[in-house]
């Protein structure tokens, strides 16, 4: 990316904007760092074409993010851009949010509760050795000169099925949570008969039922009109679900609530949201709220109409119709989402690990990073002796 020396270590950007440059004298890598909402999505914005990603670290997610929650969670957007000195490629771009806590000044990924997985965001340059990742690991510490801690949480193995190169670095551990994931490698209908005919017979009777039911009908929200009709619905029901059972929601928190609309209407528009309603006798019953990026959908909230609806399952009616929805498209892999929820059991999802790199960048910080590699062997060793697993915890603030 072009740009002209200012002075003090500032550099603009031809295309406009501030960004730093660290150009160690020998590296084979160069880190543009990015800092504030508006440079960090305009950076992003230059070099998206061709770059891998999870749907939690697109432009669009990343848009509605910096813009509605990181100025509520005092949270600093910073975009790192790594390119490969010779070819002039992106070898990863690291979409991030720098928050001071206590005495610490730390760097994650831009999380801020609602994103279910971290990780680098791949370029096309080559970075699968263990000498060209530890120059390049060597080029991104020395853009996070500023902060006191690297907190890296819930990383996949794999990103678009490209392997993770942050995975071959010192400090690397089993984060608490897993994901869960489901394949459909032909029919919704035939994946529902492995799983078991007990199963299988309880949809067909649900699917009956609610067929039997006055004016049935599943659709995907579109339109600005249905957008609307259906994410109030959402809330409503998600609301009536916390007094009667006593939970926390997510959606009570303004800026959170501003998050989540923003992303149902414009990330419905741009194809990474995905709105999705099941109604009878004129009545939504149930509403399924999620993202779709590279072939996989992810589930973000299930809400229901309440318990007399209850004898329908429409939570797992309407996953299984937006099951068949996505696999008439060529979509066949369904992210649950973290934790054990339990839809992820019902549809025999099988757990993804995932990962966590903590390292101090400077001694204030070692204190954490001991506490953290500590905790991860207490909950390895609790974990051997209970039927409590770690990837039981609570993920994200979706409740």
């Amino acid at each position: 990316m072009a740009t002209m020396e200012t002075g003090g270590g500032a550099f603009l950007r031809a295309e406009g904007g501030w960004s730093r440059v660290l150009d160690s004298r020998g590296s084979p890598f160069i880190a543009e760092i990015f800092d504030g909402a508006d440079d960090a999505l305009a950076a992003f914005e230059a070099v998206e074409a061709g770059l891998i990603s999870n749907g939690f670290q697109t432009l669009d997610w990343l848009t509605v993010l910096y813009e509605e929650l990181a100025p509520s969670r005092k949270a600093m957007p910073r975009l790192v851009i790594v390119t490969e000195r010779l070819s002039g490629d992106v070898a990863l771009v690291l979409p991030l949010v720098v928050q001071k806590e206590g005495r610490l000044k730390i760097a994650r990924f831009a999380d801020l509760g609602v994103s279910d997985y971290g990780g680098p965001i791949l370029g096309p340059a080559q970075t699968t050795d263990r000498k060209t990742i530890r120059r390049l690991w060597r080029t991104v510490r020395g853009a996070m000169g500023d902060v006191d801690l690297i907190r890296f949480e819930r990383m996949p193995a794999e990103i678009a099925g490209h392997p993770n190169p942050l995975l071959a670095r010192r400090g690397i551990s089993p984060a608490r949570n897993s994901g869960s994931v489901l394949t459909v490698p032909d029919t919704v209908e035939a994946y529902l008969r492995g799983i078991g005919n007990n199963y299988r017979r309880e949809v067909d009777r649900c699917h009956r039922r609610w067929q039997e039911e006055n004016a049935p009908r599943f659709y995907r929200a579109t339109t600005a009109e249905e957008i609307a009709h259906v994410y109030l619905a959402l809330e409503e029901q998600r609301a009536r679900r916390r007094v009667s059972h006593h939970m926390e929601n997510i959606l009570d928190e303004p800026s959170y609530r501003s998050f989540y609309e923003r992303l149902a209407i414009d990330g419905s528009n741009a194809g990474l949201g995905a709105l999705f309603a099941m109604e009878a006798n004129g009545e939504i019953i149930a509403t399924l709220f999620g993202i779709v990026h590279g072939g996989t959908f992810t589930r973000l909230f299930v809400s229901t109409a309440g318990e007399e609806w209850g004898h329908l399952s429409p939570g797992r009616l309407i996953m299984i119709e937006a099951m068949k929805y996505f696999a008439a498209q060529g979509v066949r892999r369904f992210d649950m989402g973290i934790g054990q929820h339990p839809l992820a059991r019902g549809f025999g999802a099988k757990p993804v690990p995932l990962y966590d790199l903590v390292v101090p960048m400077d001694g204030i910080a070692v204190p954490t990073a001991l506490y953290h590699a500590l905790k991860r062997r207490l909950r390895a060793k609790w974990a051997s002796r209970s039927a409590v697993r770690p990837d039981q915890v609570a993920g994200p603030r979706r409740f």
